[in-house]
């Protein structure tokens, strides 16, 4: 069973999600999807992951870097930012879609921020 460490206590990555899997309805973000703290975000009284993630947002970050900055899968990151989504806090910068994927900027981008979280 994959746990995750916050703040000195051990937490089955799966209470973080509440057992969910998917971020949006029949979907998942794409790992290069970069999101955004809004104006009104608050991470007061926040549990430490979300917390983490809404700081993290004060500048662009990928789902990918969420993952990476909290020790979790990245499917866990999906959902902790969908949650964040739909409360309010967060925006979702969806990469542009086409035939090819991701532009290799986006990509280089996605690169750097993995390599700097390590």
């Amino acid at each position: 069973m994959s746990e995750h460490r916050s703040g000195g206590r051990v937490v089955p990555v799966y209470a973080l999600t509440r057992g969910r899997t998917r971020s949006l309805p029949g979907r998942d973000l794409p790992v290069e999807a970069l999101v955004t703290a809004t104006a009104d975000a608050s991470s007061h009284g926040m549990e430490p992951e979300y917390r983490t993630t809404v700081e993290l947002a004060a500048r662009p970050v990928s789902v990918a870097e969420v993952g990476a900055a909290l020790g979790v899968p990245v499917g866990v990151a999906r959902v902790v930012v969908s949650d964040l989504v739909d409360a309010g806090h967060l925006v979702i910068h969806l990469p542009p879609s086409g035939e090819d994927g991701p532009s290799p900027a986006v990509l280089e981008r996605l690169l750097e921020g993995l390599r700097a979280g390590r």
